[in-house]
């Protein structure tokens, strides 16, 4: 009995190390790339996004006062979106941000940046507010040039953010202004701050605008209004962005 049982154990092993003989000379004579993930535009897999950069500038209008905080505050903020991207899309896509280190006083006042259209979270500020900056930060000519902050990494993808002493929460064009007044009067301006980012990546809002009704309870829905820690970019989203 003890004979036969050693029998068949051994017969068991050798029929393993045999499957596992041939599955190796089946891989090796036929070999396959593994199939690579890439983060993308929504919907877009032809546009592939490595690397993101926030460009983050606290801009105050001539006719107001900054806040002397903004630095830590806006730090800790993005600190927070930075934890969010990686538990949300892990090493699919790296994210990282440029603060700059002083707020940016415009050379106009509020009036001429609002210009009316805040109705529509000030699209109007972003452009007059990229243009500005543009040539006082960006350019190497300009008052308030600084390499450091507008250095950028290969295949980096940059996007400016405007802090913005002053009302809006809007995205243009690799461009996103949020009101201050989120990060010092809500406990949902990182929320805010992101949820405009992935308008830049084309991401739609899950809410009716008119009616504010939202669709979804993740970070483009309801959860917009949430601190971003509690809030998540829910699976129909990531799927259009991950392929």
């Amino acid at each position: 009995m003890v004979l036969r049982s050693f029998k068949v154990r051994a017969l068991f092993v050798w029929l393993f190390f045999g499957a596992l003989i041939a599955s190796a000379l089946v891989y090796f004579a036929n070999p396959t790339a593994p199939e690579v993930s890439h983060f993308h535009y929504f919907g877009v897999p032809a546009v592939k996004v490595s690397q993101i950069k926030l460009e983050v500038i606290y801009v105050v209008p001539s006719d107001q006062e900054p806040d002397p905080k903004f630095y830590p505050v806006l730090k800790e903020a993005l600190t927070r979106i930075q934890q969010f991207h990686v538990r949300e899309f892990a090493s699919m896509n790296a994210l990282r941000y440029a603060l700059y280190p002083a707020a940016v006083r415009g050379k106009e006042s509020s009036s001429f940046y609002d210009a009316g259209e805040t109705a529509h979270g000030n699209p109007g500020a972003i452009r007059r507010i990229f243009t500005e900056t543009a040539a006082r930060v960006y350019n190497p000519q300009g008052d308030l040039h600084n390499a450091q902050f507008v250095g950028r990494k290969e295949n980096e993808l940059p996007i400016r953010v405007f802090v913005y002493q002053g009302v809006g929460a809007s995205s243009g064009v690799l461009s996103v202004i949020v009101s201050y007044d989120y990060f010092t009067k809500t406990n949902y301006g990182a929320t805010t701050l992101y949820h405009e980012v992935l308008h830049n990546l084309g991401v739609p809002d899950a809410y009716d605008h008119a009616t504010n009704v939202s669709q979804a309870d993740d970070i483009m829905g309801s959860g917009r209004m949430k601190p971003i820690l509690e809030t998540y970019v829910r699976d129909e989203i990531k799927k259009r962005m991950i392929e």
